[in-house]
């Protein structure tokens, strides 16, 4: 069912300013001016950015604004497409009928949902902790249960299945067990790396997935489901999902940093797209500064000469030039590495031996960490639908990777 109503329903997240979905989706004329008049506003945004540079434009707070309309105009121009290709912008196409299905579907799968009975925690928290769980791993002590047991009880939205109270139960231990393990044990530790992939699925191969495939999110979801991603993590509603990812400690941003209203997290249409931007962003520059502090302490200030692997530091070098061309100030040369030139460099033979590997351990776990982040790197960078698979694979590895970082000084 999630499957059946996942397209419209982050679309309609990620158009929608109040997430009103139930107002919105019932309407569905308004829902298609909407997007028309977004639509038209994407042309006309594109049209001044393009007559303008904001290197030409005085003033700082004009290029703030520049730069901000700049990057809502990439974020919505995803959803946009992915209207047009529904039909959505088609004046002829009536989705009233459409978007009423999809809204009965989506009440349906959240009526199917309910918080379990003080009576029923007890149990539910014993049969998740079965033996060879991930959870099982992680809840250890006299009374492994009770930890559990509160955190079932804490929850405040309907998070239990009413026809796989079992399924419900060991998905929400597994995910509070990957936040246990995440802030207790070191990072890169092999056991740890090896008790995640039953969940996460294992991504030790180099993968070479099509854009195409990453960039449209039911294809994205069954490209996880191949890898062993398993799906019972995300079959929550939404508001169960965010409050169980906070629960479980993967989310390192302040709790001022997100809406809450009456206890839950509200997401005001651009929330997950956005957070996925910022927090790839805030990931990247730590990498890059980590790559280049510990390279520089060990090879010396010219590093990138010798330790960068065949062909990069070109590359590197011709973007820069044609920023600087087009206007843009020239940044550190390392600014201009590409998402999966991290990983090149970590894992190639010198570096790894003298300077990561006391880090990170085994190079195929870094790979792993890299290769989750990638898709979700590829659809938030194209400003495609984020899934709740995308962003707990999002929020878990990029945890492990900066606690590395952190733990080794970076």
């Amino acid at each position: 069912m999630r499957r059946l109503i996942d397209p419209l329903g982050d679309v309609r997240r990620l158009i929608d300013p109040l997430r009103d979905a139930y107002d919105r989706l019932g309407v569905g004329a308004e829902t298609m001016q909407f997007l028309q008049q977004e639509e038209e506003r994407r042309k006309l945004l594109s049209g001044i950015l393009g007559q303008y540079s904001l290197a030409s434009i005085d003033g700082a707070t004009i290029a703030q604004v520049g730069q901000e309309a700049e990057r809502n105009r990439r974020l919505l121009e995803g959803p946009i497409e992915d209207a047009r290709r529904l039909g959505l912008l088609d004046p002829n196409y009536d989705a009233r009928r459409s978007m009423e299905v999809a809204l009965e579907a989506h009440q349906a799968y959240e009526q199917s949902f309910r918080r379990p009975e003080l009576a029923d925690i007890q149990l539910l928290a014993r049969e998740a902790l079965g033996a060879g769980t991930l959870a099982a791993s992680a809840f250890g002590g006299d009374h492994p249960s009770a930890a559990l047991e509160a955190a079932m009880r804490a929850m405040r939205n309907s998070w239990v299945s009413m026809e796989h109270m079992d399924r419900s139960a060991r998905a929400f231990a597994d995910m509070q067990a990957m936040g246990r393990l995440l802030n207790e044990r070191p990072p890169f530790d092999a056991g740890l790396a090896a008790s995640l992939r039953p969940s996460l699925g294992d991504w030790r191969d180099l993968l070479t997935p099509s854009p195409d495939l990453l960039t449209h999110p039911s294809l994205r979801s069954g490209f996880y489901l191949e890898r062993g991603f398993d799906p019972a993590l995300t079959y929550f509603p939404v508001p169960a999902f965010e409050e169980s990812i906070d629960a479980a400690g993967l989310r390192d941003a302040p709790a001022d940093a997100r809406d809450v209203v009456d206890g839950q997290n509200v997401e005001d249409g651009f929330t997950r797209a956005r957070g996925a931007f910022d927090q790839l962003q805030r990931f990247e520059i730590a990498i890059r500064q980590f790559i280049a502090t510990t390279m520089e302490a060990a090879y010396g200030p010219h590093w990138m000469k010798h330790q960068l692997p065949s062909g990069m530091l070109e590359a590197w070098q011709a973007k820069r030039d044609t920023a600087v061309k087009a206007g843009e100030s020239e940044r550190p040369l390392i600014d201009y590495a590409d998402f999966t030139d991290y990983r090149q460099i970590i894992e190639r033979a010198d570096n790894w031996r003298v300077v990561f590997k006391p880090i990170f351990g085994r190079s195929e776990n870094v790979r792993e960490s890299f290769q989750r982040l990638f898709p979700v790197r590829i659809a938030t960078m194209h400003s495609r639908v984020v899934t709740l698979d995308d962003e707990l694979l999002l929020l878990v590895e990029t945890k492990r990777v900066l606690r590395a970082i952190r733990k080794a000084g970076g």
